[in-house]
């Protein structure tokens, strides 16, 4: 084809000179717009305004190959469009740009000067891919801008199509851009796009038709705060459940307020994290209240997910003048599946923790102490507490949490009470002398008799032992004797007592 055109522009010019006396070319056509026909073929239709000249007979298109600006057709006149959908290598504007000129010939053959190369028309090239703005992930559209409209391009419009339904249009953007970014994407969603320009004169151009199947990374489908907790070393120790699926971005950060609602604070920064589980120990004071979240983040530190809030629990406790001890403590926050209870424990002078009682709703609780007020159980007044939550069964991930409070103690003041008479007649009844004390600290207790002339006679430093009224094995005749007996109070403020009492044989 490319030959027969040369053929036919250099007969024509041939017989310009022998056949006719016309010497002159014609005027250079103006092209009109250059567009896509076919969106599967990549086929372009090229328009143009009719020559000025009157003996235009044929327009030769000329499209650019490679470097070269090749004549591709030779239209007849009075035509001013053509589809070039037929030269080889035919037109693919469906994948890249197509430049075009084009030129005129008389019925004398003599053929008028290309469009200036400065001058060409083209099509428009979009190509979409995945990119981000501002943090947010988008479509960014792209597209060779249209130029050499004398009265310019006015304006852009973008059309999208979703998922093969209708053509829509998504936006209008300046003449002097060529890139826009398609946000507020649906995950797993075919988007395709071409792009429309409009002159200031409402020519048209329309570029290619290309599409983007939107497949977003995947982020943790769940977070599960198990527990915030108070450890054995004095920590709040807090874990969480995570979603180890392989195909998930798993990159986190977590948080902690002083309370519920905040303001957060970043404590911690994991990327690519896969374990299942993932626990954290803060150093912090245990007697307040401490608010944790653990969020899911993408590649822009935006939250994606975020966990259940999980705040620990703090108990408070107070000494009561009837041997009680008011104990109470604030709620857990927040497991998916709710409390099931709570259980209170008591530790008395460093013995092991006792449960004491299940709470299901309330959480305060009176602990009656009575049962210590005597010198026999060696109580020193020292009762410590804790309480411990239980999750109910109806966490949608199966996880049953626990948390434990902080421990608080009170200190019952000692009760002393010094009898006044002795009898030591082995009938089980009154047999030893000693002070009728509860919660007295065995480490500063001192308890002493002596006789009436001032000699000691028995000492100890155990609140549970008394005198048998003898001296190595025997006994001491009735009469009167002395104590002094000294022990601290509340705060190791020391007390000091003595007296005399009455030792007689029934």
């Amino acid at each position: 084809m490319k030959i027969i055109i040369y053929i036919l522009l250099f007969m024509c010019f041939f017989s310009k000179t022998v056949y006719s006396q016309d010497i002159y070319p014609p005027d250079t056509p103006v092209l009109d717009s250059v567009s896509l026909e076919n969106l599967t073929t990549g086929s372009v239709y090229v328009s143009w305004f009719p020559c000025d000249s009157p003996d235009v007979a044929s327009y030769v298109i000329f499209r650019q190959i490679a470097t070269l600006w090749d004549p591709i057709d030779t239209i007849p006149a009075p035509a001013t469009l053509y589809i070039d959908n037929s030269y080889i290598p035919a037109a693919a504007a469906n994948a890249h740009p197509e430049l075009y000129r084009i030129a005129a010939i008389d019925f004398a053959g003599n053929i008028s000067t290309m469009t200036p190369p400065a001058l060409y028309h083209n099509t428009m090239y979009l190509f979409p891919y995945l990119d981000s703005i501002n943090c947010q992930t988008a479509i960014k559209l792209r597209w060779n801008k249209y130029i050499n409209w004398s009265e310019g391009v006015k304006y852009y419009t973008i059309f999208v199509n979703v998922n093969s339904t209708s053509w829509d249009s998504l936006t209008t953007v300046d003449g002097n851009t060529n890139e826009y970014f398609h946000q507020n994407l649906t995950d797993n969603t075919h988007y395709c796009y071409f792009v429309r320009a409009v002159s200031y004169n409402g020519r048209t151009s329309t570029s290619n038709q290309n599409c983007f199947f939107v497949n977003l990374p995947n982020y943790p489908s769940f977070i599960n705060a198990d527990y915030a907790t108070v450890n054995s070393n004095n920590q709040i120790e807090v874990s969480f459940t995570l979603d180890t699926s392989s195909i998930v971005k798993k990159n986190y950060i977590l948080y902690r307020a002083e309370n519920y609602s905040g303001p957060f604070v970043t404590l911690n920064s994991y990327n690519n994290y896969t374990n299942l589980k993932l626990v954290y120990i803060d150093n912090v004071d245990v007697t307040k209240q401490w608010c944790y979240k653990l969020a899911a983040i993408d590649q822009c530190n935006n939250i994606v997910k975020e966990s259940n809030n999980a705040q620990n629990i703090n108990i408070y406790v107070s000494s009561a003048d009837d041997l009680t001890e008011f104990i109470s403590w604030n709620r857990y926050l927040n497991w998916l599946g709710g409390v099931d209870s709570y259980n209170i424990y008591r530790i008395v002078d460093n013995n092991a923790p006792v449960l004491i009682n299940t709470n299901y709703s309330d959480t305060v609780f009176i602990d009656d102490i009575s049962d210590y007020a005597t010198n026999r159980t060696g109580a020193s007044g020292n009762f410590c507490y804790y309480v411990e939550a239980t999750e109910t069964s109806l966490n949608p991930y199966g996880i049953i949490g626990t948390s434990k409070s902080n421990t608080v103690c009170a200190t019952q003041p000692p009760i002393v009470y010094m009898p006044n008479v002795f009898t030591p007649n082995e009938n089980n009844v009154n047999d030893f002398f000693m002070p009728i004390a509860s919660f007295v600290n065995p480490d500063y207790y001192y308890f002493r008799i002596f006789d009436r002339w001032g000699n000691k006679i028995f000492e100890t430093n155990n609140p549970t032992k008394g005198w048998d009224g003898k001296i190595k094995g025997h006994k001491v005749p009735t009469g009167t004797y002395v104590y002094t007996l000294k022990y601290n109070e509340s705060e190791n403020k020391s007390s000091e007592l003595s007296g005399v009492f009455y030792l007689f044989y029934p």
